[in-house]
């Protein structure tokens, strides 16, 4: 075979392999931009929300130590949009935040005249997705409500007065003693009481918490 042939010849061959890497590269091209998106995709449908993040929320119910027991779930409402340093919104406000009640318990003259109440925040839901949450929960604004002399209290009152009643008689026979010392005793239960008679921690509805991240999380993006 001649020269000018084989040249001929290596030359189609070089044509129709570059022919064929020209073909093949828009495939390899768009797996590569496939990935790329989904990749992308990814990235952007969750958001870490660091920890040290404060979270602002309000009480979607009233609680008391009257009516409200340990153990039962309270939830509130985030109420500003949580953003990171960049702006990103990570939770935005109108979230749901699930919360239990861990102490709530009545004051009194005697014992703990602030009552208690420790609350616990479980976690957050964004965009239908609840993510579980260990965050530092900030006091939170209650007042003390008097109950009153409750049916406990009355029975402390009748018992002073019994007591008062009987001291009366053993001191004398006059049915005067008695009198006297049913007063005596009868004022003596009433300030008995009165020393521990219960306050209770009410919660209004609407009330502002704020609680802190403690631990990292991700939370799903829009």
């Amino acid at each position: 075979m001649s020269m000018s042939w084989r040249t001929a010849l290596l030359t189609l061959a070089v044509a129709a392999c570059s022919t064929g890497d020209a073909k093949e590269a828009p495939k390899g091209s768009g797996k590569d931009a496939s990935i790329l998106d989904r990749v992308r995709t990814a990235v952007v449908s969750e958001h870490a929300v660091a920890a040290g993040t404060r979270v602002h929320a309000t009480l979607d119910q009233a609680l008391s130590s009257r009516t409200n027991n340990p153990g039962e779930a309270l939830r509130a409402t985030v109420s500003a949009d949580v953003t990171n340093k960049q702006g990103t919104v990570l939770i935005p406000a109108g979230s749901k935040v699930q919360l239990t009640i861990d102490k709530l318990e009545p004051g009194s003259d005697q014992i703990r005249p602030e009552g208690r109440l420790w609350l616990i925040v479980n976690s957050v839901t964004v965009h239908g997705k609840a993510v579980p949450v260990t965050a530092t929960l900030e006091p939170i604004a209650h007042t003390m409500v008097g109950r009153g002399v409750t049916s406990d209290e009355a029975l402390r009152v009748g018992a002073g007065t019994a007591i008062g009643a009987a001291a009366g008689q053993a001191i004398g026979k006059d049915p005067k003693s008695t009198i006297i010392g049913g007063v005596i005793g009868a004022a003596a239960g009433t300030a008995v009481a009165v020393r521990y008679a219960y306050h209770d921690v009410v919660v209004a509805n609407g009330a502002i918490i704020i609680f802190t991240i403690d631990q990292p999380i991700t939370v799903a993006a829009r």
